[in-house]
């Protein structure tokens, strides 16, 4: 019989309705999976075994008296430690707070555990979300479970993490800049971020607030489907949480005949790595084997969005930093990295960032009016496989050693620009047995025409599967 954690939520939701299962007996497996697996992979931060034990056992008790809250009921879930969780540490990953916990859950959260979803735990988080590496100086960091010697990505690489070994089929993260697309592709695992506003953020930490979507990770991008239709709607707390309920749709298409799927060349302005580019290409012939009809659009190029990108979301992250009272007061509290950002986004000036917005809805315009000409983009989410522990700020394409986030952000940033959703999907391997993803793009609000072509792509490229058992050999 196949052990409750390789299973996704959709398969324990089936489990579930037969009696083949309890809500209490998923929770068990996925407890023990945590505690073969975490120790080399570090992908929690607090893991809340006897609230999730209680919980399950609520849950396991309506299903024998009839009641079932939806797909999620008893689905083990685990939140991104941005977003607070009653009852657990949440200091969002840093040291600067250090001790909070919090007294009541995050919106999305709740919205969650109404859906019938066992929270498990938090899962770890760059410092504040800013950061793609999902590493920490004083602070645990995350590993990536096909190569622990390898960044998971982040900043929701806790999350990314987690799914990837099996250790909860679906968890929450959040994307201002690729921070859920990053960790999924490095992971392996299917990822959805909504348009910009589907969910509501009260109770999570911001980073650049005109940019901050919530969204999940899990393994069938059909599961982050119904993770994020359990966590939208407007929220009262959130001006920018406007759009209406998503509403997953469980009809997935088998083919793609009349599709039309969209590559845009000025998305990839740098070459990918022998490694990615054949992944790569193993998608758009799938794309075509299942029907699809690739076409060419003109967009801004990649450097041209990531140029205007970087001083709006520098200004707005060193704006909350100084509006919550911890930069510049408690600037040694913060890691290397993240302090020497916010030192950085002082310098941004109110000229830099109007003219950045101005580019921004010129940017916009282009993306809505070509998006309105096809169903779907695709196109990488990075040039090159994820860095290693030892040198996280680095990557090497074709033998050439550069920095990471210009070979990883000007691929996701668009989609933040343009508050467009995005699905994710594991088109391949690397030579070195690393998984490349690929990302689908569609128009504002069309959440659903993604998750059916990456549902689509996903069944003809393959099941995403468990990464081997393999340890770190650093030693750390």
């Amino acid at each position: 019989m196949t052990e409750l954690w390789r299973l996704t939520a959709g398969q324990l939701a089936q489990r579930f309705a037969a009696g083949a299962a309890s809500p209490s007996e998923a929770l068990d497996s996925v407890l023990g999976r945590i505690a073969a697996r975490d120790g080399d992979i570090g992908a929690f931060a607090c893991v809340l075994e006897e609230q999730a034990r209680a919980r399950a056992v609520e849950l396991t008790e309506e299903l024998a008296r009839g009641h079932r809250r939806g797909p999620l009921h008893g689905v083990p879930v685990a939140v991104k430690e941005l977003f607070d969780v009653s009852g657990a540490p949440n200091d969002y990953g840093s040291d600067v707070l250090a001790g909070r916990t919090a007294d009541e859950d995050a919106e999305c959260v709740g919205r969650l555990r109404r859906a019938g979803a066992v929270i498990v735990g938090t899962t770890r988080s760059h410092e504040f979300g800013w950061g793609i590496t999902t590493q920490h100086q004083t602070r645990g960091s995350a590993r990536n479970p096909w190569n622990p010697d390898r960044v998971p990505g982040g900043s929701s690489g806790g999350s990314g993490a987690a799914v990837a070994a099996g250790m909860v089929p679906a968890a929450v993260g959040s994307d201002t800049g690729g921070s859920i697309r990053i960790p999924a592709c490095f992971c392996g695992v299917a990822g959805l971020k909504p348009s910009f506003g589907r969910i509501g953020r009260t109770g999570g930490v911001a980073l650049a607030p005109s940019f901050d979507t919530v969204g999940a990770l899990a393994r069938s991008i059909s599961d982050a489907a119904v993770l994020v239709e359990a966590m939208s709607g407007p929220d009262r707390n959130d001006p920018a949480a406007t759009e209406a309920p998503f509403r997953a749709d469980d009809r997935l298409p088998s083919s793609l005949a009349g599709i039309r799927v969209a590559t845009a060349p000025a998305l990839i302005d740098v070459s990918l790595d022998d490694g990615i580019a054949k992944a790569y290409g193993t998608a758009l012939d799938s794309l075509e084997r299942l029907g699809a009809e690739l076409v060419e659009i003109d967009l801004p190029p990649a450097a041209e969005i990531l140029e205007a990108f970087r001083p709006l979301q520098m200004a707005e992250a060193h704006h909350v930093h100084r509006s919550m009272g911890l930069f510049p007061d408690r600037a040694g509290l913060y890691g290397d990295d993240v302090r020497s950002r916010l030192e950085a986004a002082a310098g941004v000036s109110i000229d830099d960032y109007l003219s950045a917005q101005h580019q921004r809805r010129r940017i916009v315009a282009v993306f809505d009016q070509r998006l309105q000409t096809v169903d779907a983009l695709i196109s990488p989410i990075s040039a090159v496989s994820p860095s290693r522990i030892d040198s996280p700020d680095e990557a090497v394409l074709n033998g050439e050693r550069r920095p990471l986030r210009d070979l990883v952000m000007r691929f996701t940033v668009p989609q933040n620009m343009t508050g467009l959703p995005a699905g994710i999907v594991r088109a391949g391997f690397d030579p070195d047995g690393l998984p490349v993803g690929a990302q689908l793009t569609a128009a504002r609000g069309r959440e659903s025409t993604v998750v059916a072509i990456a549902a689509a792509l996903q069944a003809e490229l393959g099941p995403i599967g468990t990464p081997p058992e393999t340890e770190r050999t650093d030693g750390r």
